[in-house]
């Protein structure tokens, strides 16, 4: 802070401040005027870092779960530093703590990170990525990654968001819907978050350099859940000309399923509280009054109380979701839009490797199978492929019915280390969000701790690596740029998808040749009669796959069950042994 007040200092000395680099105790800072707020950030070698934006009010006392306020003002903002990080478990090591918090409410803040080289601040030209973090919608914050590598070698504006997490950005009351009105009366309050940030980017973007008629909006797991949310609500019409959706899934619910069953509902959290409150705004009143400590404590009590705690779910609102939901509404989008829709191959083995049903897990490092490695091999295909067909190839073919430009990959990248500690390539293998340090380019990622990096990404790995890297860092910074991840250079032929064409283009070494389209589409259909007679698994196995996997296809909830060769056990059995086996995230 001293940095800064001495930079105003010089400032308002020199009476010009607009656009111009100061150098300051050996470090260069910049400014900048947006329309909505003048921000100070800092000049590297290559690139500018404006980091901790506020791009609406605090979202405390009584802007609590509304729909945010836009900020502006006239104050000039720190731009050298990360701001608070939202609500959220706290992370330690490799797991999440459930039962400590972190963050804060005042937390929504986003970051820039601006090309220096060819970055004209007068022309407004740079095309944007607006990149959404995953995390369940529960954790997770837009700081955590950096984007530097890709705006300074692609000559992209990449834009990094916080949005309201768990209980505080996606919260059902009839308390609250009864005395609210306009977007105020939704519950998709993380969701209004992000819109609200392009809005803020799309008002602002000009004044670092970037061209608000070119937003790509991408993001991985929740992040790309909600990229996909973006492409279906009407309130993002307009807002951004290309997406890009890692790992997403679509399923959603009804208000009343939100109000009355979910564990998110303030029926269940503060039955005890309210019990005896009989007026609707006293009751909104307390729970706007009560600590984030207090809201937070009340929601992970009562959701570890349940078989299978949700994450928190995107509701069919009719504001942010229409009610007929997200595949349905996806079939409807603008036919001049360009999506990528793409999962990993071993998506579940992020959290299988952490599974004590699995795994010898009595040292972080070491792990030993407990089950045959066909039995594993087949748990990770099966969940891996659930989730493919409803994070990417079902999203697609409705998208598809639109017409728009549509694109598919798989990343299958698996060239961990394997030694005395395990074999990480059969444990691991492309898991879940280990495509993303390729796209940032940036291997020593913070979520990754220090001594598991050498695992993940061993020095024999690194031509191979740096080159599938270099390779997907072009492909998204040309949908970027061009609409099209073939653009002007010698990449391999990614061809469109189509209900006439679902290749996808899987994405590997490409030292061996394994950058190249494949076309085998996922089967609802065939995969439930593979698990029927798979010996690998035990029925018990079986039947939860199957109910998995019937649950999972239909973005409505408690679909019927088709297997009828599992009537001996019960939801609440079922429910049961998936937290046993996945965990409770």
């Amino acid at each position: 802070m001293k940095l800064i007040l001495k930079l105003l200092i010089i400032c308002f000395f020199l009476a010009s401040c607009t656009n111009t680099i100061l150098e300051i105790e050996d470090r260069d800072y910049k400014q900048v005027n947006a329309p909505q707020v003048s921000v100070v950030g800092e000049e590297h070698e290559d690139y500018y870092s404006f980091k901790g934006i506020p791009y609406a009010q605090p979202p405390v006392g009584d802007l609590r779960w509304k729909a945010p306020v836009a900020y502006s003002s006239s104050a000039v903002v720190d731009g050298s530093k990360f701001k608070n990080e939202c609500v959220q478990p706290k992370v330690q090591s490799s797991f999440i703590d459930r039962r400590t918090i972190s963050g804060n409410e005042d937390c929504l803040y986003l970051n820039i990170y601006v090309p220096k080289n060819n970055v004209d601040f007068e022309k407004n030209n740079l095309p944007v990525m607006f990149w959404i973090h995953g995390g369940s919608n529960i954790w997770g914050s837009g700081s955590s990654y950096d984007f530097s590598n890709l705006a300074r070698k692609r000559d992209v504006i990449v834009v990094t968001i916080n949005y309201r997490l768990g209980v505080f950005g996606w919260f059902s009351s009839d308390f609250i819907r009864e005395t609210s009105s306009g977007l105020d009366k939704t519950s998709n309050f993380g969701h209004l978050d992000i819109i609200e940030a392009l809005n803020w980017t799309n008002r602002n973007i000009k004044s670092f350099g970037g061209n608000p008629d070119n937003i790509t909006v991408f993001g991985e797991s929740a992040g790309g859940h909600n990229v996909l949310t973006l492409l279906a609500s009407p309130l993002a019409k307009g807002l951004f000309e290309k997406a890009i959706s890692q790992s997403g899934y679509v399923q959603t619910h009804s208000v009343d399923f939100a109000t009355k069953n979910s564990e998110l509902s303030s029926e269940k959290i503060f039955e005890e509280d309210i019990k005896y409150l009989t007026d609707t705004q006293e009751i909104v009143s307390f729970l706007r009054n009560l600590s984030s400590e207090q809201v937070y404590n009340k929601y992970i009590s009562t959701a570890e109380a349940y078989a299978y705690p949700v994450t928190p779910i995107s509701v069919r609102d009719d504001i942010v979701i229409p009610k007929e939901g997200l595949y349905k509404s996806l079939e409807n989008i603008d036919p001049n839009l360009v999506v990528i829709a793409g999962t990993n191959r071993d998506e579940m083995n992020y959290w299988y490797i952490r599974s004590d049903y699995f795994f010898d897990t009595t040292l972080e490092l070491r792990r030993s199978l407990l089950r045959s490695e066909e039995n594993f091999k087949s748990w990770n295909k099966y969940r891996s492929d659930i989730w493919r067909y409803r994070g990417a190839e079902e999203p697609l073919r409705r998208m598809a019915k639109s017409n728009a430009n549509l694109y598919s990959y798989r990343f299958d990248w698996d060239e961990q280390r394997d030694g005395p500690l395990g074999d990480y390539g059969l444990f691991l293998g492309a898991a879940h969000g280990l495509e993303i340090p390729f796209i940032a380019q940036t291997f020593n990622m913070e979520q990754i701790p220090w001594y598991v990096r050498p695992i993940l990404f061993p020095d024999a790995s690194a031509a191979g690596r740096n080159s599938l890297s270099e390779q997907m860092m072009t492909f998204w910074s040309n949908i970027a740029k061009y609409g099209n991840p073939n653009a002007f250079g010698k990449q391999k032929n990614w061809e469109k998808f189509s209900l006439d064409n679902q290749a996808y283009l899987r994405l590997d070494n490409p030292n061996d040749n394994l950058i190249q389209m494949v076309n085998n589409p996922v089967n609802p259909v065939d995969l439930i009669n593979d698990l029927k007679s798979d010996s690998t698994l035990e029925i018990k196995e079986r039947c939860l796959l199957s109910w998995i996997a019937v649950r999972q296809f239909s973005e409505f909830e408690n679909p019927g069950p088709p297997y009828n060769f599992c009537s001996e056990f019960s939801e609440e059995q079922l429910s049961l042994f998936r937290r046993e086996v996945e965990g409770a995230e």
